[in-house]
Order: structure tokens, then sequence, then C-alpha cells
């Protein structure tokens, strides 16, 4: 999508748009910078904060994977709304997504509630224990939520998908110009290609794709808990220990645990694996079979909706999913600056610091990063479980 070029939607359009397909009289649209769709902060007159996200997906994007990402949504608010992510509004004839005719072109929208807050990777010093906790175990819940959608996905739609990284690497090499670069994104090749086979033969399941910091919000007066996720528009079908890896990569912090920059990565993962406990032991379900009389999804590229297809064993990927993550988050931001058109000060720049974050872990090394992570111990403790019940 990043080297298709299309047509800007302008905040007129994106206004008119908005009045049309869901009533919105008067508003005040702003771009906010994204690298391959148009989106806009919606606000009603007489009102100084947004109201509503509106997004025009990219014309390469199907209008399935548009759905897929809405009917996520629309489960998540009927069978488990206490997960604080954004809400979907439907279109003035209950549509899930908008159809947008820009020239000889279709592209699809929708509409969702703007999540008010400060941003998690904003705050300042090191994450509290209890945000780390709700963190997990917020992950945890939603992959089991979303399990029973089934969506029949295309390999490479979502470039931040961890298992394309070895193609995504022979394609971008030559846009690294310093050596330690060139080597540490091989060297992350070289130690995911190792366990590929496993993460090849997982069940896969629809995972949010992008569960960091920067997507996750908190109430600015108690900081303690998520109050809001975003941005579901990495959504894909995958391995949800890759979610799950994705997701402590970006917890990793050197700074504040110089000693131990995986404590926090810990933490959130005993939490999550509570949950993941949790809902086995209970038997529990989402509440729905994922089901929709219009625009519902049946293939066999899916999981069994079991507790999204996660078994204690693929913790032992996480050290190289982990890495594999780092090194996308060094060659991404190469091809949405060539192909996109991203000014400098586009949050997907600054490579000096993601380069530093994948050399801490490759420095660390993966059996170091399992012992601290505790994967043992999780091991052990669920294969307890198990015998328990």
């Amino acid at each position: 999508m990043l080297r298709v070029p299309h047509d800007a939607v302008s905040a007129a359009e994106a206004s008119e748009f908005a009045e049309y397909w869901y009533g919105l009289h008067d508003v005040a649209t702003r771009r906010i910078a994204t690298e391959r769709d148009d989106t806009f902060a919606v606000s009603l007159r007489g009102e100084a904060e947004p109201r509503y996200i509106l997004k025009f997906e990219h014309p390469a994007e199907s209008r399935d994977s548009v759905l897929l990402r809405a009917q996520a949504l629309k489960l998540l608010q009927e069978t488990q709304p206490d997960i604080p992510a954004t809400r979907l509004i439907l279109a003035r004839g209950g549509e899930l997504v908008a159809r947008f005719n820009q020239n000889d072109t279709v592209r699809w929208a929708t509409l969702m509630t703007f999540l008010h807050g400060d941003m998690v990777s904003a705050l300042p010093g090191p994450l509290s224990e209890p945000l780390l906790d709700d963190i997990g175990m917020r992950l945890a819940q939603l992959q089991h939520v979303l399990s029973p959608l089934q969506y029949h996905d295309v390999p490479g739609r979502v470039l931040w998908d961890v298992r394309l990284l070895p193609q995504l690497a022979e394609d971008l090499m030559p846009m690294l110009e310093d050596d330690e670069s060139r080597s540490r994104v091989m060297q992350a090749v070289d130690d995911y290609m190792a366990v590929e086979p496993e993460i090849e033969r997982l069940p896969t399941t629809p995972c949010h794709g992008d569960f960091h910091p920067g997507n996750m919000m908190v109430d600015p007066d108690t900081s303690q808990c998520l109050s809001g996720i975003l941005d579901f528009g990495d959504m894909h079908m995958m391995p949800s220990v890759c979610d799950l890896g994705t997701c402590l990569f970006y917890l990793i912090d050197a700074s504040s645990y110089p000693n131990n920059p995986l404590m926090p990565c810990r933490i959130a993962l005993e939490s999550y694996m509570r949950e993941v406990d949790s809902r086995a032991s209970h038997g529990s379900d989402s509440g729905s079979d994922g089901g929709y009389d219009d625009d519902s999804y049946s293939d066999g590229n899916c999981n069994d909706g079991n507790n999204s297809g996660f078994d204690v064993q693929q913790l032992d990927l996480l050290p190289a999913i982990m890495e594999a993550r780092g090194a996308l988050v060094v060659l991404l931001p190469l091809m949405a600056e060539c192909f996109s058109g991203v000014e400098a000060g586009h949050y997907l720049v600054d490579p000096q610091r993601r380069l530093d974050k994948l050399r801490l872990v490759q420095n660390l090394g993966g059996p170091a990063m399992a012992e601290w992570l505790d994967i043992a111990q999780n091991v052990i403790t669920q294969h307890t479980s198990k015998e328990s019940l």
C-alpha cells in the first residue's frame, strides 16, 4: 500500500462525508498524520475537543479487511464492553463501513469514538506495576474476545507482521546506510528463521497487531489502568504469541531498569498468563459465536476459538519474536519515508532510537531474555494448573 499512490481526502470532503453518512452537521475536521490512509479528528460545533475519528482507508485496502476491524470493535462492545476500546459508530443505514467514491476510486471509511486521555508512551518515568498488570490482562482479554472472528487474510497485507521479516529484510536492505544496521537486521533474520518452522505451524487468530504504549490511553488523573485502546488499523490474522511478543518488545525499559530492562515485560507477561489460566480453568468463552448475518466471515484460515490458539509452550518463541519486531521498527520507517512521503517530524522516524532497542535485545541474547521473562516458571505454573483440573 505504501507503494501505491493515492489522492488525499480534503478536510472539506471529510466534513461532507460525515454529514451525509453519519448525520454530523457543521463539524470541524483536523487531519491526523498517518502513512497509508486519510484520518481526521472530528469536532462538533462549539466543542473544543474532538468527538470522533473518521478514517478513509487506502484505496488498495479491501472492504473485507476494513470490515474485519469494524466487526472486531462491534464484537468487543457487545460481549465485553469493559475493555476500553474505541467504539464503532454505525452509518446511516446501519452499515459497519461506508463507501467513499473518490473520482474513479472506491475507498472504505469508518467512524469511531475519539478517546481522550494521556498516551501511555508519554507518561514520565517507569510504568507502574498496576498499569503493566492491566496491559497484560487486557491483551489476553482482547485476543480471547476476538478469537471467534474468522477471516481469510492475505499474507503481507499488514507489513508489521513479524512473519514478513525475512522478505522485508531482503527487499529493504539496500536502504540501510550503515554497516551496524545491516548486521543487526541480518542477525534478527537468522534468529527468526531458527524458529520460523514452529511459528508457521501455529494457528492464527485476529490480533490487534500493534498493541504498544502509543496505542494505549490512561486517565490523566489516575494512570493505574488503561482507559482506552486505539488503532485497530494493523489488525490481522497471526499467531497470538506474535501479538504478545509485539506488546512485550515495546515495554522494554532500559532507562528505568538498567540492570533488568525486561522487568516491565515480565510483569505484563505474568498478568497475561494469569488471565490465560483463568480463562482455561473456567472454560469461559467470549459470549459470541462470531457470526453476523451481514458481512460475516467463514474460512479455514482461523483458529478454533479456544483461547486464540495459545499454548504456554509457545512462550519459548518470545525472544525471537521480540527481536524480529525490533528489526521491523528499523526497516519499515525507511519504506514509509521513501514511498509515502512522511516528513521528518512523523512518528515513524528516529532511526537511532529504534536501532538502540534492537541492539539491546540482541546484546541480551535469547537465553537471558527467557530467564528474565521467567518463561520456565510460567511453563511450570500452567502445567501444574492443568494437572490440578
